[in-house]
């Protein structure tokens, strides 16, 4: 029989019946009265009864249970001691849960609500944490990241100066607590604090007055200048955040604002004179692309082909929409792009594609890069993978050689056994004997992984007595590691 649901169980019960059956729940399952704080904490104000007169605007738009709120972040310390092993970490985890409940506030434009949950779980964290043991300093790093969010409140909320006032005269003191141990989490806030959006440079700055604003020299206020322009975009203010992002340098960040306000042609423009780096470019020609100027968003992107590394990520995007596009050109030379910078087996087969009957050329640019950088770290790997796919065995024994982790020269082990079975067994010898002398047990297994393979060259080049006299001989030198020598019964089948 189907059970009919939740809804139409419980409409028929009046208020006392549904708090008896809730307190009867309680009582039942675990945790159940925090869960239904959280949900009231965010569920939405029920709207107000009509006033027969109008009534002052209220400063926070949800009201919040701050006492309900108050006990989740100090439930978070419960049942933990000063020696407990894992009691840092289970408690900053559960504060990163509280903060996920303020961060919609600050998000979603009400910052006057986040401040009284920020006040309450900073207060009470502040008094709590130096009782546990923070040797790992994850306690004192959650007050360091603390301090961008309570940046952020104070300055997305219109506050007057006397409530600014008392927040910073807050933040003073738990700054004042906190540096006894070292932690300096709340400087970026009272920075916020006291600065606001005052300061006379950088007025000037928002008003477009102020060529160039030099935050070399200020920390916090390079610190602040990514929440300044997030808020700034946020209240709409897309001129001031134009004119900050200009005078600091932010080219990114101001790229991406023209685009929003449609001035698509200066977004190009100032990509094409001031962006620096390829990962830039990639993000402004994403933004172009989603809100349809393809022919912009290429623009983009071939300029970004010539800006710094990395150029990866600009070089694999471009190949698909090139194409799409007709540009069959700028797909290659994204392709080729994106190989040089981060070379892959993939980008080499796609790089095939696109050349089709020039590709004899242009792989031989292709290997001749890769024997050029085999000594790199990102290119080893890639190099191992294209050398074994093209069968250049001699390539790929070249590139291990000078630089692969054991995976890449197993690999190559495996393929050069019967083209190169001399070179297989001295080079898995090699890694077996290193295991062994070090006379670490937890790592015999390879060990025997590799003799496996030295066993296998000794067979390719005829030579198995060979093998059986070399096994003798580690059979006699090892012959007191007990562990190591019923591993090499193993060999023997």
């Amino acid at each position: 029989e189907r059970r009919p649901p939740l809804a139409e169980l419980i409409v028929g019960l009046d208020r006392d019946a549904l708090a008896a059956l809730i307190l009867d729940l309680d009582a039942r399952v675990p945790r159940l009265a925090e869960q239904i704080e959280q949900l009231l904490l965010r569920r939405p104000a029920a709207p107000a009864a009509p006033a027969a007169s109008p009534a002052p605007p209220a400063p926070r738009r949800t009201p919040v249970d701050v006492a309900a709120f108050r006990r989740q972040v100090q439930s978070a310390f419960r049942g933990y001691s000063y020696g407990d092993y894992y009691a840092a970490g289970s408690i900053v985890s559960s504060m990163d849960t509280l903060v996920g409940q303020i961060r919609p506030f600050i998000e979603g434009g009400d910052p006057e609500s986040a401040l009284p949950l920020l006040e309450v779980l900073t207060a009470e964290f502040s008094a709590g944490w130096t009782d546990y043991d923070d040797s790992d300093g994850e306690l004192g790093g959650f007050l360091d990241e603390l301090g961008p969010l309570w940046a952020e409140a104070l300055l997305s909320a219109d506050l007057p100066a006397a409530e600014r006032a008392a927040w910073r005269e807050r933040l003073e003191q738990w700054d004042a607590e906190s540096s006894d141990y070292g932690v300096d989490g709340m400087g970026l806030a009272l920075c916020a604090a006291e600065e606001g959006w005052s300061a006379p440079m950088l007025v000037q700055a928002m008003r477009g007055e102020l060529a160039q604003w030099d935050l070399s020299n200020d920390y916090n206020e390079r610190r602040l200048l990514p929440i300044r322009l997030r808020v700034l975009e946020q209240k709409g203010l897309l001129a001031e955040a134009i004119n900050l992002a200009a005078a600091t340098g932010q080219h990114r960040e101001q790229a991406l604002t023209l685009l929003r306000v449609g001035r698509i042609d200066d977004a190009v423009a100032l990509a094409r004179s001031r962006l620096r780096t390829a990962t830039d470019a990639l993000a402004l020609a994403t933004a172009m692309r989603t809100i349809g100027h393809v022919s912009q968003a290429l623009d983009v992107a071939e300029i970004g082909l010539d800006l710094e590394e990395p150029r990866a990520g600009l070089g694999a995007w471009l190949i698909d929409l090139a194409l799409a596009a007709g540009r069959d050109e700028l797909a290659l030379r994204g392709a080729e792009t994106a190989f040089r910078s981060a070379p892959s087996l993939p980008l080499y087969l796609r790089l095939r594609e696109l050349t089709e009957a020039a590709w004899p050329a242009q792989r031989e640019q292709m290997l001749t890069f890769l024997r050029a950088g085999k000594g790199l770290w990102n290119v080893a790997h890639a190099a191992v993978d294209i050398f074994l796919h093209e069968g250049l065995i001699d390539d790929a024994i070249t590139t291990v050689q000078q630089s692969a982790g054991s995976g890449d020269l197993m690999r190559v082990i495996d393929a050069a056994i019967q083209e190169r079975p001399e070179w297989a067994v001295q080079a898995s010898q090699r890694q077996a004997e290193g295991i062994m002398e070090s006379g670490k047990a937890q790592h015999y297994d390879s060990a025997i992984e590799w003799l496996r393979r030295t066993r296998a060259g000794f067979a390719a080049s005829g030579r198995p007595d060979l093998w059986q006299a070399y096994l003798l001989s580690l059979r006699a030198q090892h012959r007191r590691k007990h562990k190591l020598m019923g591993l090499f019964a193993l060999l023997e089948r």
